[in-house]
């Protein structure tokens, strides 16, 4: 795609990073140093590379490892020391691109400085390497999961899953040369690492920062006359309270919302504001998009995500209304912790753990993960829609709904909240508006919610703030009284 670019467009503009501007021939040339750096290191045929996010060295790590027959796994350096370490010993990582102060101690790995890889961009202006690349049905990319509940899952990407997915996604969102891509998401997680890999298959230009600023990001959209951005939904807020009287500019037509629910009272606020937003569906084991609702539509409704991306099947369970997908963009499989490779065979059906339904129009509408259901008095609860139902509440500026295990009940519905109600306003409020086991039986108030670096719900750590001595809601005696 790179060598593609770069002949049709040698001049034109394909990244733009800490203000400074490269062309296709400089991004080729910088990958060819990498690529050169790495072989000098011992890296070859056969060689599995872990990065920690440094942006522009992890772009140019990814597109040039595979032209040198290795694959990369990308790593979030805020997980735990004992995570990292099994994540690089499921890969068997052979090489480690860190600094020296990286949080995971590692063993059995030759290291490679982040800085002698940068300080070999400027020296090297013609390097060669020797190409050894990998087929399209090899592993190029190792991906962590991004849940927070246990031990991270690591996603086989091949070339062929990699190249589906990102020609899909041009088709859906009309991307070209034209357009320019503001990069704000990490690129240890898919959601980030797809944008510059879109960016190089349609020439577009890549407008790359180190990591979410709103006002950057504020200032940055006018600047360069943005025509694509992605944002999870609290980043979206943040963009929202940082600068409530923003006004975009006319060239952005693409605000890509994924990566966590996204509510009707944040879907208002936005389009009010003039923001043209495209509610997105996808995970790390299909290459990031599977469904997205382009162009948007005026009767949008939470959860509804749009039609599958054309390399994508989409089929709901008619008993559990579980989501399930197939095609070209689907992972080949899973690295387990002990290092062995579970397949995903191409034709099989994955099971995508979320639960959703599709409309009339043939458009997916997401309820969410079919492992958050609770079961309180014998009545299946998704925390998603009581949290849409609470949002509706002028002075809750975020909410989550989890459930505490309970003898007689199985679970208790408690809602964890930040905005200025109290807890005890809170709870008449929903006596009003929530009945049965629909209505929480427990408020706990905080300044705001714990999140991990792609801005979704800790759900580990919303464990730990429920276990807190705060006291129930008065229950009813029996399961009869839930009316």
């Amino acid at each position: 795609m790179l060598t593609q670019a770069t002949i049709l467009h040698p001049h034109h503009r394909a990244m733009i990073h800490q203000g400074r501007h490269y062309d296709y021939t400089e991004l080729s040339r910088m990958v060819s140093s990498v690529a050169w750096s790495l072989q000098q290191s011992g890296v070859g045929p056969g060689s599995r590379l872990a990065i920690f996010p440094q942006p522009l060295l992890t772009l140019l790590t990814v597109l040039a490892a595979p032209q040198i027959g290795c694959s990369v796994l990308t790593l979030n350096p805020s997980l735990p020391r004992e995570v990292l370490q099994g994540l690089i010993d499921s890969t068997s990582a052979t090489h480690l691109i860190a600094d020296r102060s990286a949080p995971a101690s590692v063993e059995n790995v030759h290291g490679i400085l982040p800085h002698e890889l940068l300080h070999n961009l400027e020296i090297n202006q013609a390097a060669t390497y020797r190409q050894t690349p990998l087929s399209m049905d090899e592993a190029h990319l190792y991906v962590a999961t991004s849940g927070s509940d246990a031990q991270p899952k690591v996603v086989r990407l091949s070339g062929a899953n990699i190249m589906a997915s990102i020609r899909a996604s041009r088709r859906r969102l009309l991307t070209d040369s034209s357009d320019i891509w503001l990069c704000c998401l990490p690129l240890f997680h898919i959601g980030g690492l797809s944008i510059p890999l879109r960016c190089v298959e349609a020439a577009a230009t890549l407008l790359l920062h180190d990591h979410f600023d709103a006002q950057q990001v504020c200032d940055d959209l006018k600047r360069y006359d943005v025509t694509h951005l992605s944002l999870t939904p609290a980043m979206l807020a943040k963009l929202l309270d940082q600068a409530p009287d923003f006004t975009l500019p006319d060239s952005l037509r693409v605000a890509l919302i994924g990566g966590a629910s996204l509510s009707r009272q944040l879907y208002e606020r936005a389009t009010t504001a003039g923001w043209p937003l495209v509610p997105t569906y996808g995970m790390t084991e299909n290459c990031s998009q599977i469904a997205t609702l382009y162009p948007p539509s005026a009767q949008w409704q939470p959860g509804l995500v749009g039609k599958p991306l054309d390399h994508t099947e989409i089929d709901i369970d008619a008993d559990s209304g579980a989501i399930r997908i197939r095609g070209d963009g689907v992972m080949t499989g899973y690295l387990q912790a002990d290092g062995k490779f579970a397949p995903h065979p191409a034709e099989a059906w994955f099971e995508t753990g979320d639960l959703g339904a599709i409309d009339d129009n043939g458009n997916l509408i997401v309820y969410g993960r079919s492992d958050e259901t609770l079961i309180s008095g014998g009545e299946n609860i998704h925390p998603a829609q009581i949290e849409s139902q609470l949002l509706k509440h002028p002075d809750i500026t975020e909410i989550a709904v989890i459930g505490k295990p309970d003898p007689v009940w199985g679970d208790i519905v408690v809602a964890v909240y930040a905005g200025s109600v109290t807890e005890q306003q809170l709870q008449s409020w929903c006596k009003q508006y929530l009945h049965g086991a629909w209505r929480p039986r427990r408020f706990i108030r905080t300044t705001e919610l714990p999140r991990n670096a792609m801005h979704k719900i800790d759900r580990v750590a919303l464990r730990r703030i429920i276990t807190g001595p705060q006291p129930l809601a008065q229950l009813p005696a029996s399961p009869a009284h839930l009316d």
